[in-house]
């Protein structure tokens, strides 16, 4: 990272405000000015790296933003932030596929109970648990761009935030305008931000995931996961399809991988906004036919749609460019017990991970493709239905699909359960205490230092 933008990771907070924010959740006074030792990392466009084989001539390493983010997780997890210390184990699937997994006994045991939902758009529920309940220690980073604000509120607050029950060392957590409290639907916004943190995340192995609701998300607050994992995902090696009618944009499926996928590539500074706009249309699309999804962001070569089935680029010859792999799966109406794996983002991707040693030592490839296509896997026509309304929606032309409008009906009886097993431990603070007093369910938030 060169000198410039060195500089632009800058303490700020120190200058209390008391201009009301236009956010839709206004946090009190006493948060709101308080002095936070939380960063910002303030970037500009320039900043962005769209070929990772072709870094800038002042690239540091060392003071790069992975290493930042690896310098503030470490500092986390002395802090406590984590609910346990990483104690993993990996291995390849024997197959073509190249699958890697990881055992994590203790993320299966130790991880907050993964929510239940009934649908793919479900309102903001503040009583059931979400991220402004992030204690500070938990706050890593907030992000703002300089020169094209990520929003329009210079009081939103993007923030990156430690996993407390991490898959990997600096597993973490995107929250987009965390104070604007958004459901776990997948907006330009979120796709913005994902997709400017791959630009400035120079580590190979950095990935973005996002499970939508349905689709094994837990937390029903707007997020994306920001996952290093050590192992290639083989999904960038493969061959694929080019999407009927549609330049730029591709399809994979079996065999060629293990599950079906759009596939859109980052292709230079030119194509950044066009990127984004595809990217919100093919959501936009899922949504509108209730189909839950899960996204993998990673760094890939150009997209190939002849030649071999699978074509390593083991010189570093070709450009490795921010490649977003779009899984529309099977709708999961709760999580299940962890015996297996769970198919979301990364395990669609090749990434898997078990939760018990007996499963860890016994699973084959085929035995986990049989848990991919019973558990995600569509029926091919219904996929080959959202490849040709995709190509309808990327040309501009409309696609009849009758939208279905979310409806609040209650807590059902398992969400009760969360609720109850979270107010058992929530201590609320004497009325007479509570102006000196922060609250373990806020996040302390800076104030903007606007020039």
């Amino acid at each position: 990272m060169d000198q410039r933008i060195r500089r632009r990771i800058v303490m700020l907070g120190t200058a209390p405000r008391t201009q009301r924010s236009h956010s839709s959740v206004q946090l009190p006074a006493d948060f709101s000015s308080t002095q936070s030792s939380v960063p910002h990392f303030i970037y500009r466009t320039d900043d962005f790296v769209y070929d990772l084989h072709r870094l800038p001539s002042s690239f540091s390493h060392e003071k790069s933003l992975c290493q930042l983010i690896a310098h503030r997780w470490e500092s986390a997890r002395e802090k406590n932030a984590l609910n346990y210390n990483l104690n993993c184990m990996y291995k390849y699937l024997d197959g073509p596929y190249n699958l890697t997994i990881q055992l994590n006994v203790e993320r299966g045991e130790l991880r907050r109970k993964p929510m239940r939902f009934r649908k793919i758009r479900e309102p903001f529920n503040s009583v059931r648990w979400n991220f402004t309940r992030l204690h500070d220690n938990e706050v890593l980073l907030y992000f703002r761009c300089e020169d094209r604000p990520i929003t329009e509120d210079p009081l939103d607050r993007h923030v990156l935030a430690v996993n407390a029950s991490p898959l990997e060392r600096n597993h973490c957590l995107l929250v987009p305008a965390v104070n604007k409290c958004h459901p776990q639907v997948l907006t330009h916004l979120a796709l913005r931000m994902g997709t400017d943190f791959m630009l400035l995340n120079h580590d190979e192995n950095a990935h973005i995931l996002f499970n939508s609701l349905l689709g094994h998300a837990s937390v029903n607050h707007l997020h994306l996961h920001s996952l290093p994992w050590p192992y290639d995902s083989e999904i960038v090696f493969r061959r694929c399809e080019p999407l009927a009618g549609v330049e730029g944009v591709f399809t994979i499926k079996p065999p060629q991988w293990i599950s079906q996928a759009f596939v859109f590539q980052l292709t230079g500074k030119d194509h950044y906004d066009k990127f984004l706009d595809q990217l919100s249309i093919c959501v936009d699309l899922l949504l509108s036919h209730e189909q839950s999804h899960n996204v993998f962001f990673a760094r890939a070569a150009p997209i190939r749609v002849e030649g071999e089935e699978r074509e390593e680029d083991r010189d570093g010859s070709k450009p490795l460019r921010v490649t977003a792999y779009f899984f529309p799966r099977i709708n999961m109406m709760g999580p299940k017990p962890p015996t297996n794996f769970n198919p979301a983002a990364a395990e669609l991707a090749g990434c898997l991970t078990a939760y018990t040693y007996k499963f860890f030592d016994s699973v084959t490839e085929q035995s986990a493709l049989r848990v991919v296509t019973e558990e995600a896997q569509l029926p091919e026509h219904i996929f080959e239905s959202l490849c040709s309304d995709l190509s309808e929606a990327l040309l501009g032309r409309k696609v009849s699909i009758p939208r279905v409008t979310p409806s609040f009906e209650g807590l059902t009886s398992p969400e009760m359960d969360e609720l109850r097993d979270s107010f058992s431990s929530f201590d609320p603070p004497s009325p007479s205490r509570l102006p000196r007093r922060r609250s373990v369910n806020t996040i302390q938030i800076p104030e903007i230092i606007l020039t």
